[in-house]
């Protein structure tokens, strides 16, 4: 960084692309994080997934539903209160208990309590899992 004239940065979400500037400018960072959840109940005609480590003016809009890369179908989404200290994100529509929900949004890992899995070999359609750590960065697997 002090290479290229900076003397600070923060650079989690500069190098995962998750940054307000990605939303609205063309940078040379792409977006490399999905969130992936799950459907944990339907009510009053709305499904509802986990969202733990949701960052609130996070922007989110949309997520993938379904079962399988075959059978993913778009859906909005609605994110929690302004009050909510845990999350689920209210989806436009019913959907299976269980279904996965691939969603994008800016985050913050240590206030979640979900696993952070690496992958690689996504972009080629080959993709494994490098390893599995906790919110705190512990590496489990």
């Amino acid at each position: 960084m002090a290479k290229l004239g900076g003397n600070c940065g923060e650079p989690g979400h500069g190098l995962t692309g998750t940054t307000p500037a990605h939303m609205h400018m063309d940078l040379p960072e792409k977006q490399c994080v999905a969130y992936l959840s799950e459907v944990s109940h339907n009510f009053g005609g709305k499904a509802y997934c986990y969202g733990g480590g949701f960052y609130r003016r996070g922007h989110m809009a949309n997520a993938l539903v379904g079962s399988g890369p075959g059978a993913l179908r778009p859906m909005g989404v609605t994110p929690p209160s302004l009050e909510s200290i845990d999350y689920h994100f209210e989806l436009d529509n019913t959907a299976q208990v269980g279904e996965s929900v691939i969603m994008a949004f800016r985050y913050q890992i240590f206030v979640t309590r979900s696993d952070v899995v690496l992958l690689s070999g996504v972009s080629g359609g080959d993709p494994r899992v490098v390893g599995v750590w906790d919110s705190l960065g512990n590496q489990k697997s």
